[in-house]
């Protein structure tokens, strides 16, 4: 089993969208949407059954910045739980 944790911040009238991939299907999501142009922020926790050789990843919408030498304002992790 598979734990994975996200937190965003989105600003600058842009938004930030990250999915959980698992072997190419989305399984969980993470959507802020600044368009106030104030920052936003949004999170998401999902905890997968992996068997041996599945793929998880993070996708990042294109297009948009995701932080820089100045904001580093979005983390994630993921992490075993244990093995089957």
């Amino acid at each position: 089993f598979f734990s994975y944790h996200i937190l965003m911040r989105g600003g600058d009238g842009t938004s930030m969208w990250a999915d959980l991939c698992k072997n190419g299907q989305v399984r969980a999501s993470a959507i802020a949407q600044d368009a106030d142009q104030n920052y936003d922020y949004a999170s998401n926790s999902v905890v997968l059954h992996l068997d041996s050789g599945d793929e998880v990843y993070v996708k990042l919408d294109g297009g948009k910045a995701h932080g820089g030498n100045n904001n580093k304002y979005s983390t994630f992790s993921g992490f075993l739980l244990y093995p089957d």
